[in-house]
């Protein structure tokens, strides 16, 4: 289900998709893809040109059907090669796998059907390659082409599908049996003409059926897109919910370190005071020391002074001073 031609490209992983390892929701969307390619396989004999990982072949050899699958990626064969080798017998012997390019290929016998999906998108001249795989299908023979739906630009994608210019590059290669919108994926299968005619615009039916299309698809982007900017939304307010704890956390550790730096200060003040205190507490013990000192002096003065006074030579010393002192008295009242 790669294009049929070497290009520096992603790998295909419709294998990967299609086994859900790429999510459930897009292996659910290529299961329905490649079922459908599956479902309009007819005959006996089909030519799957750019089978990528295998899928589409074994899946139809598990129905017993003869199956060649091409692809000009060498390690497309590769993995598809390494997918057939865990399938039983029935299976192996009814799938070929071939690295080939469709310009150049050229199998032994026709083809009941030729499948042909998601390749065009990618190949510059696509009426070549459309002939090219026209040639290979018997009378009246089925070719299944599948392409994406509209906008898909991919890198490796080199043109846009809508339904009209895939009508005007098939129709002159037989009838349009089938014309479906799968998801994104546009199918379509012809029945091969023995005579190519012309091509011709599309039927009102047919303008119709894309517009239905066209409206379908919008939905879907509209949707895809509505659920984006819910999710987008959703993934703001929890960068805002973040950035809030976040400014929370940062006011936190700013008052935390205020807090800190204003301990910090308390303790300095703390131990100033005590030194101040220390200081001063040793300045009263020294003074305190030295009124005792004091008191102690004083005290013995006076105890003899008390005991000179009560003494006789005292008493005649103090009335001796009494008399000095009331002498001066008078003296001092002239």
């Amino acid at each position: 289900m790669t294009a049929s031609m070497k290009a520096t490209r992603p790998k295909d992983q419709i294998r990967a998709a299609y086994y859900d390892q790429l999510g459930g929701s897009f292996g659910k969307k290529v299961r329905a893809r490649v079922h459908w390619i599956v479902r309009h396989a007819k005959g006996e004999r089909i030519l799957d040109i750019g089978c990528s990982g295998g899928v589409v072949p074994i899946l139809l050899g598990r129905e017993g059907k003869h199956v060649v699958g091409i692809d000009v990626l060498p390690e497309a064969i590769s993995e598809a090669k390494q997918a057939l080798l865990e399938e039983p017998a029935s299976v192996t012997e009814k799938v070929e796998l071939y690295e080939a390019n469709i310009m150049t290929y050229s199998p032994e016998h026709q083809f009941d059907t030729v499948l042909m999906t998601e390749v065009l998108e990618h190949i510059g001249e696509p009426e070549r390659f459309i002939a090219r795989a026209v040639s290979f299908i018997v009378p009246n023979g089925r070719l299944v082409i599948t392409v994406p739906f509209g906008v898909n630009d991919y890198a490796d994608h080199k043109r846009t599908y809508y339904l009209n210019r895939l009508i005007e590059q098939l129709t002159p290669y037989g009838k349009i049996e089938t014309v479906e919108r799968i998801d994104k994926w546009l199918g379509i299968t012809i029945q091969v003409d023995e005579e190519s005619r012309p091509g011709r615009s599309m039927r009102p039916e047919e303008v119709n059926w894309l517009e239905n299309a066209f409206e379908e698809v919008e939905r879907l982007h509209v949707s895809t897109v509505l659920d984006l900017k819910r999710k987008q939304q959703s993934l703001e307010r929890k960068v805002q919910r973040l950035e809030e704890q976040s400014e929370q956390r940062e006011q936190v550790h700013a008052e935390a370190l205020l807090r800190e730096q204003q301990l910090k200060e308390q303790i300095e003040q703390h131990n100033v005071l005590e030194e101040q205190y220390a200081l001063l507490l040793d300045r009263l013990e020294g003074s305190l020391a030295s009124n005792l000192e004091l008191l102690e002096a004083n005290a013995t003065w006076k105890s003899k002074y008390r005991s000179l006074a009560r003494s006789k030579l005292g008493k005649i010393v103090v009335r001796y001073w009494k008399f000095r002192r009331q002498l001066r008295q008078r003296r001092s009242r002239r």
